[in-house]
């Protein structure tokens, strides 16, 4: 009984945390679009009249407060500490701003929920050890679950993986692999990287021969980018072979209502990164369980 206390005592801590990073991760996705779109105004690409204006209110109040806050992209009201607490306020308000009444949006609340979420999964399904090298890389991987939110709801939203966020990903991805290979003999540690390199082969590899064939119309190279990390943190190529199955399966599941209502055509835009993200924390979490299962039951 006290133990089942004290993991819910955790587990909530968790959420509430999550919740938090997820709040602090949909307002990173609008300070970097806006900073993106900066760029690319000053390079003399065509900006549309909406996105400018939600972007100008943005960075005028950043210029006028000492601190990078919070505020209403709709009327440029900046939000006070009551209006940021994770999903709390959102409810209070009804996803509404106090001011304006314009919708604050639906991505906000998504992030913190579903980042909560994961914080909480990630900890009772924990694949490895919980000791004090365990906590450590469950530590980084909340870090790596914070940066892929950041990834999805951009990518979701304007169809670019950013490659400033890949390259912390990539840190923090070659970190966990010291980390996990710290104590490994050398013949071990031999077998662990020669894994790693054919997970590399199977997954950007595969990915990348996609994106040179099709020249860019099948994949971005964005996501073979993000791939590089994800194979980094892999136990082995097996696991890669089952991420490129769960991504098409999602996508597929996902996309399939759309196109059977004729919403979706064969020329429209999808973007892919969601789905490679969803199945790489799918197959991290529970790859073992889910590969242990599919050779038990269909090869043994």
């Amino acid at each position: 009984m006290i133990e089942l206390m004290i993991e819910l005592v955790i587990s909530v801590g968790l959420f509430v945390l999550g919740a938090a990073l997820g709040s602090f991760a949909a307002a990173t996705v609008w300070r970097l679009r806006a900073r993106q779109l900066q760029a690319d105004v000053a390079h003399g690409v065509k900006v549309s009249t909406q996105e400018a204006s939600e972007v100008k209110k943005l960075t005028e109040k950043q210029r006028k407060i000492s601190s990078d806050r919070s505020v209403c992209l709709h009327c440029g009201r900046q939000l006070s500490w009551q209006e940021l607490i994770p999903v709390v306020s959102w409810l209070a308000v009804g996803g509404k701003c106090r001011t304006c009444k314009k919708p604050i949006g639906k991505m906000e609340i998504l992030a913190e929920v579903v980042l909560g979420a994961a914080f909480v999964v990630s900890y009772l399904f924990w694949p490895y050890d919980v000791n004090t090298l365990g906590l450590v890389l469950l530590g980084l991987w909340f870090i790596v679950l914070v940066a892929l939110a950041i990834h999805w709801m951009y990518d979701a939203r304007w169809f670019l993986l950013l490659d400033k966020v890949t390259v912390v990903i990539t840190v923090v991805a070659v970190l966990f692999m010291a980390f996990t290979f710290a104590d490994q003999p050398g013949q071990l540690l031999v077998g662990s990287l020669t894994g790693i390199g054919l997970t590399i082969l199977v997954l950007p590899g595969f990915y990348g021969a996609l994106y040179l064939i099709s020249r860019g119309a099948w994949i971005g190279l964005g996501d073979v980018k993000l791939l590089v990390p994800f194979a980094l943190m892999l136990p082995s190529w097996e696991y890669g072979v089952l991420l490129i199955f769960l991504a098409n399966l999602i996508g597929s599941l996902t996309l399939l209502p759309a196109m059977l209502s004729k919403k979706l055509t064969r020329s429209t835009r999808v973007p892919f990164g969601p789905f490679i993200i969803a199945a790489f924390i799918i197959t991290f979490l529970f790859g073992r369980r889910i590969l242990d299962l599919y050779f038990g039951a269909f090869l043994f």
